[in-house]
């Protein structure tokens, strides 16, 4: 029998919060092309907006487990999602394998960076600016280093 307490990650009172944590990973990408072009800053961009996600969807979960599950699912599903925004430039290009390496690299990063904010910030939500930081200079260097060796 399904435990359907509070403390279960997947309880019925859970699922509009998974939910959320889904579309959120999905179109928040895409939502995020005209502000980026706007500002022209990526990482920052990205970061900023994966922290609310943290903040007012993630942690709605009850448990410390719940809440790493859906920081790796919503980062996983942000990753696959920009990935698949970026196929029409990957088209154009003629390289079909940059979309493997951008699924191999860029994807666990995205995951990366949300589970990094979530884990800072469980003892405190003050924390979340360290967390912030911290994300933006993993998704700095991650891009310097892409940028190096491609």
């Amino acid at each position: 029998m399904l435990d359907t307490s509070p403390q279960n990650p997947f309880g019925p009172g859970n699922a509009v919060i998974w939910l959320l944590a889904v579309v959120a990973g999905l179109v928040l990408p895409a939502i995020l092309i005209p502000v980026v072009a706007l500002t022209e800053n990526t990482v920052l961009v990205e970061e900023l907006a994966k922290s609310i996600v943290v903040i007012f969807v993630i942690y709605k979960l009850p448990s410390g487990y719940a809440k790493l599950l859906a920081a790796l699912v919503f980062g996983l599903l942000f990753g696959l999602s920009e990935s698949m925004l970026y196929l029409n430039n990957i088209f154009q290009a003629g390289d079909l394998s940059v979309f493997g390496q951008r699924l191999l690299y860029t994807v666990p990063m995205h995951a990366l960076t949300v589970i990094v904010m979530t884990i800072l910030s469980m003892p405190s939500k003050w924390l979340m600016p360290i967390g912030i930081a911290l994300a933006i200079g993993i998704h700095t260097e991650f891009n310097v280093y892409i940028v190096s060796i491609f």
